[in-house]
């Protein structure tokens, strides 16, 4: 009889056990049902490292998975959120104290397949998805969001040095410091969205570029001197590029690199294909340069096609005056009744409806 009793209390703890268990790893929020994983790098959490957190995420999971990372400067790793790994949220404790930073960026160096420092690349070298870029993050699955931490590039002024490469679809950036120095967001793929919102970007040279259809909606644009904001590379058939709405564009000074100060900022420079840029009810600071877009950049076809749409409309401030603009067939401030096929439910929803707001 007394082996009964105990039978059934050890029954009863472990299925109160369990159920502890799951009441830690899953959660309810805006998001439904959601899995969740701690990382710290004292250990407090359930790993370490990010890349383990999310190599842990289930393959091609329809639920949700938050990892929420504590504050700290995580800065070993080179990350990839791999195709298979879709539906996932990363969630820093604090936007300034939370910090994902790396530092490799291109370089002239066949060795280490033109990526330095070359001792950093060896570390990598393995997953050739990961050093296709010089990316501190590299997103490739869908339904990717990050809310309220750092992403940072500390090469430098050394060349391509990105802190984010975005190839998978409906990505969400919120309320996060996106910070580099060139080509700081990479939105590599043709038709694929991203929406940004409240964050801060910094950079100097084409620091968001790409032929990915991107949103800003109330950011900070915040440029060093002498270089561009945008490289698109639109392709033709594809309806928008960047747009950039309710943005403030600053001027950041002292520039990492010696002769940059006291230069005024572009729009951009065209990258190739057909670049589609748009920017609405932004602020603009002083220091951009009159143009807009002050050089062709190797594309001759930049000043005389009409597929090339560089819009503006209903901006404020000493920058936002067009009187000065380049005399480029696609530069044009945009009419009202265009203004209405800009707005980010428009712009964002593809064939299903998306609207980023919503999660």
């Amino acid at each position: 009889m007394k082996n009964i009793i105990l039978l059934i209390s050890f029954l009863a703890l472990s299925i109160l056990s369990i159920g502890c268990i799951e009441s830690k790893s899953k959660d309810k929020n805006s998001f439904g049902e959601v899995n969740k994983i701690v990382v710290a790098k004292d250990g407090s959490g359930d790993f370490e490292k990010i890349q383990d957190a999310i190599n842990a995420v289930p393959d091609s999971s329809a639920t949700r998975t938050v990892i929420y990372i504590k504050n700290g400067k995580y800065d070993t790793e080179k990350l990839i959120v791999p195709e298979t790994k879709q539906n996932i949220t990363i969630q820093g404790e604090d936007r300034e104290k939370t910090i994902i930073s790396y530092h490799i960026y291109d370089c002239k160096n066949e060795i280490s397949a033109n990526k330095c420092p070359a001792e950093s690349y060896d570390l990598w070298k393995d997953n050739p998805l990961l050093v296709r870029t010089s990316a501190t993050l590299t997103v490739m699955g869908d339904g990717f969001i990050v809310e309220n931490l750092t992403i940072e590039n500390t090469a430098g002024p050394v060349g391509q040095a990105l802190a984010i490469t975005v190839m998978g679809d409906k990505g969400i950036y919120r309320n996060c410091n996106l910070l580099g120095y060139q080509d700081t967001i990479y939105l590599w793929t043709s038709g694929k969205r991203t929406y940004f919102e409240n964050c801060l970007i910094l950079g100097r040279t084409d620091y968001i570029y790409g032929g990915g259809i991107g949103y800003f909606e109330s950011c900070e644009i915040r440029s060093w001197g002498g270089g561009w904001i945008t490289a698109p590379s639109t392709p033709k058939e594809q309806k928008y590029g960047f747009v950039f709405n309710r943005c403030k564009l600053t001027y950041a000074d002292n520039s990492p690199r010696v002769g940059d100060d006291g230069k005024p900022f572009s729009l951009g420079r065209p990258w190739h294909n057909f670049p589609k840029v748009a920017w609405l009810n932004c602020e603009m600071a002083d220091k951009l340069d009159p143009l807009g877009w002050p050089t062709k950049w190797n594309m001759e076809y930049s000043d005389t096609s009409e597929d090339l749409e560089l819009y503006e409309y209903n901006n404020t401030g000493k920058g936002a005056d067009m009187s000065g603009r380049a005399k480029w067939k696609g530069l044009r401030a945009m009419t009202d009744d265009e203004a209405k096929s800009y707005t980010l439910q428009v712009v964002m929803k593809g064939t299903d409806n998306w609207d980023p707001t919503k999660q």
